[in-house]
């Protein structure tokens, strides 16, 4: 069985193309981008976050299948700093200057726990790689390091279909709201110490 490990520089292109492939019909990611944006656009998104979050020391991998961002709770205290210079970069990809970006990802760090907390911010297995256990390996190698710690784990999603999957793993819906100007729905979810995953 393939381990879990952090990502290497040379990883980033392939957890850029696998994110890039495996977000290319999720709303969240979707809203902010034109219509006819393509996954070598997503890629491109993902290329500008991971270069951030690859010092973080954030990405873990299970060879080219699967990928995880988990931020420490420092990291995700300070998301809106860490995420904030990448918006230059993206807006070029945008058709609106990055308005509906930048609305609806200040909209979503509002709603980010104040608390210390570990924040899944990316997840993603390989089309051909699921229903083999990849996804869940990687949720519940960050809410072990999460609940060693004595911190709750979150997360938020676009996917409805992914709530029962996140829910099976202990995590628990806190919030339902719909993103502002338009936007999509979003499932805000935590998952406690004293879970069981």
């Amino acid at each position: 069985m393939t381990e879990i490990r952090l990502a290497t520089r040379a990883d980033l292109p392939k957890v850029a193309r696998l994110f890039g492939r495996a977000f290319i019909d999720d709303a969240m990611l979707r809203w902010p981008f034109p219509p006819e944006a393509m996954v070598e656009d997503l890629t491109e998104l993902f290329t500008i976050l991971l270069d951030v979050y690859w010092p973080l020391d954030a990405i873990s991998v299970i060879g080219d299948q699967a990928a995880a961002v988990w931020l420490p709770p420092d990291e995700a205290a300070r998301f809106a700093e860490i995420e904030g210079p990448t918006r230059e970069l993206i807006r070029p990809l945008t058709d609106d200057g990055g308005a509906r970006y930048d609305v609806f990802w200040d909209w979503l760090a509002e709603h980010l726990p104040e608390e210390p907390c570990w924040f899944l911010d990316i997840l993603a297995v390989d089309g051909d790689a699921r229903g083999h256990g990849l996804g869940g390996r990687l949720i519940k190698h960050g809410l072990a390091r999460a609940h060693a710690e004595g911190l709750p784990a979150f997360l938020e999603t676009s996917v409805r279909d992914n709530v029962t999957l996140y829910e099976r793993f202990g995590f628990r819906v806190i919030d339902e709201l719909a993103a502002p100007a338009g936007g999509p729905t979003i499932w805000f979810l935590r998952s406690d110490p004293t879970s069981r995953a």
